[in-house]
């Protein structure tokens, strides 16, 4: 009779993940062009500081200005309205701006643009351009980002655009009725999550993912899965800008079968029982939320 660790390794190989988080991920341009996407300045150890946008002047740090600001194709300043100068908040964690997850008809973020990669079909040439150099309300990063961690940048929202790799169609739903505009996808299996996490996230996250706190202490990652698991999914897939963490799925092992892992790790972590608050200040998601959809305990 098989004992519980030859069926945990069984149902780990059949998941295609690896059993040791000494055995990390290896990198690779999306995984490091995902990072760049969700916090360019932090994973890139520049000394950038974006402006405060609560203030009228331009106070922050460095960018071609030396303010914490970056300029338009034109070469004005281009004040941070609370985008913070991150890709994730100018275009959305879905790449689709306005009509997307940061659009008017869900979380209504004032500062998303107008449109992004995932509203058309332009080639990479195109985007390193519109990046490059500022297009429309787009800055400029030429000045902060070298030309070949643009192509890192472009080459991981094309390749989530274009279905290369795990993306917003594949990971949940918009929905005007949930309370961030998203609802995770069914097909998710929370048995297979569970070793998922104790395999990969509990040595540092804690075996009820409430070591680390975010967003300053109100959040385990328990919670930040049940508000924002579409954020926990794609750090996951790319891993934590400027920190040890990187990408948390094995290479190679197919479009599919990540999705499977990212869904079956939401699943688990939308048990609020098994992954409490710990000592975060946040309350729980209640019974009637939404956006962990089927997966909710």
């Amino acid at each position: 009779m098989e004992n519980r660790a030859t069926r945990a390794w069984l149902i780990l190989s059949m998941m295609g993940m690896v059993a040791c988080t000494n055995e990390p991920a290896v990198d690779s341009v999306t995984a490091y062009g995902g990072r760049l996407f969700d916090k360019w300045y932090q994973e890139t150890g520049s000394d950038f500081v974006p402006d405060n946008p609560d203030t009228v002047e331009a106070d922050g740090q460095g960018g071609p200005n030396g303010d914490g600001t970056l300029n338009d194709r034109d070469g004005n300043p281009v004040l941070n309205s609370g985008h913070n100068y991150r890709f994730k908040s100018l275009f959305g964690w879905d790449l689709l701006a306005n009509s997307g997850i940061y659009g008017e008809a869900y979380q209504a973020k004032e500062y998303v643009l107008s449109t992004g990669p995932g509203n058309d079909a332009e080639p990479p040439e195109v985007w390193i351009d519109r990046i490059e150099n500022g297009w429309n309300d787009l800055p400029a990063f030429g000045p902060v980002l070298t030309r070949s961690q643009i192509s890192a940048l472009v080459d991981f929202m094309l390749a989530m655009r274009d279905g290369i790799i795990p993306g917003p169609g594949d990971l949940w739903d918009l929905s005007a009725d949930s309370p961030k505009g998203f609802v995770m996808k069914s097909g998710g299996d929370a048995e297979r999550g569970h070793i998922y996490y104790e395999q990969n996230c509990a040595a540092c996250h804690g075996t009820d993912a409430a070591d680390i706190l975010f967003d300053d202490g109100t959040q385990t990652l328990g919670q930040h899965a049940r508000y924002y698991g579409y954020a926990v999914a794609i750090i996951t897939m790319n891993g934590e800008p400027g920190s040890e963490m990187g990408p948390q799925l094995v290479p190679g092992r197919g479009k599919a079968q990540y999705v499977q892992n990212l869904l079956d790790l939401i699943a688990a972590l939308c048990d609020r029982g098994r992954y409490g608050t710990g000592r975060a200040t946040d309350p729980d998601v209640p019974d009637a939320d939404i956006r962990c959809g089927e997966y909710l305990r």
